[in-house]
Formats: structure tokens, C-alpha cells, sequence
């Protein structure tokens, strides 16, 4: 019995361990690449919701994944609220799928934002948990990257957005 199972008949209630934990396939990687192929620019800010939003978790993930969270600035802790506001406005997700994508971000959000201190100095190296650096696994940027995949699907269309003209990245 998966997480959602559990949830489903009370069972379980949902954490960032619990997540974390749960190994997870990706269930909309047609659609997620089909977005990448067509939405996201070589370079910029995507024209369109779906694009944007994969473009931002893509960057997330590499910089995590590649750099352990060495550049993070407020570029990325922007995207992290995007992605959770955005997601979370859609009718599409449930209140426990809203709950899992703000968890999911949040704790993205404060591996970055704890990497970001460290390499500031202000956590020593001998306090650094190094843990808390970056999320390396695929898991959850998977998971966030299905939503934007059942995004897409359930719309069809391009949705609009508005670049954002003070994000660099």
C-alpha cells in the first residue's frame, strides 16, 4: 500500500519523511518531455505556465543535484514559491496533492536556503549537516515534475504566464 493509499483511508498522515522515504516512478515523463521539447526556450524564461514551471524544477533539480546548492540565491528561492503557488491554485490536485507539492517545495526551499548560509559562513564546517546542503534524490523533483506533466495533460493548451523580468536565471 502506497502513501496516497494510506492517506486515502486515514491511515497515514503526510510528511516530509513519508515523502521522502516512498520510492517513486514517474508517471507523466511523455508529457514532461513533451513540454521540455516544445515550451522550454534554449535559454530565458518559457511563454507559457507549463513550460516555466518545468524550466524552474529542471534548474532546481541541477543545481542540487550538480553543485549541491552552491549558487543558490533568491532566483531559486522564487522559483520554489512559484512552483507551490502555481500548482496549488490548479483545480486538477487535491488537497492532499496541494499539501504533498508545498511540503515538497518547502523542503527544497530550506535545503537551498540552508546551503546558501554555509557557504556564507554563517554554519562552520564543523556544524554543517551535510544533509541539509542539497536534495540529491530524484524522487522529489519527480514527483513535482508529474504534477506539471498532469498539468499539462488534463489542459491540453499552452496555460499563460507572465515573465518575470527581475529573475536572472
Amino acid at each position: 500500500m502506497g502513501l496516497f493509499d494510506k492517506l486515502k483511508r486515514g491511515k497515514s498522515n503526510l510528511t516530509m519523511d513519508a515523502i521522502i522515504c516512498e520510492e517513486y516512478e514517474q508517471q507523466y515523463f511523455d508529457e514532461c518531455k513533451y513540454i521540455w521539447k516544445n515550451y522550454v526556450p534554449q535559454a530565458g524564461q518559457a511563454d507559457n505556465l507549463q513550460g516555466e514551471l518545468l524550466r524552474e524544477i529542471e534548474k532546481i533539480r541541477c543545481e542540487a543535484q550538480d553543485n549541491g546548492n552552491i549558487n543558490w540565491d533568491d532566483d531559486y528561492s522564487y522559483f520554489c514559491d512559484f512552483i507551490s503557488g502555481k500548482l496549488t491554485e490548479q483545480p486538477v490536485f487535491s488537497e492532499t496533492e496541494k499539501q504533498e507539492i508545498n511540503l515538497i517545495m518547502a523542503y527544497i526551499k530550506e535545503c537551498g536556503t540552508y546551503a546558501k548560509k554555509f557557504y556564507s559562513g554563517k554554519i562552520s564546517e564543523n556544524s554543517v549537516d551535510m544533509e541539509k546542503l542539497a536534495y540529491v534524490n530524484d524522487n522529489l523533483y519527480d514527483r513535482i515534475c508529474d504534477k506539471i506533466g498532469r498539468l499539462h495533460k488534463e489542459n491540453g493548451e499552452p496555460m499563460p504566464y507572465e515573465k518575470n523580468d527581475n529573475i536572472v536565471r
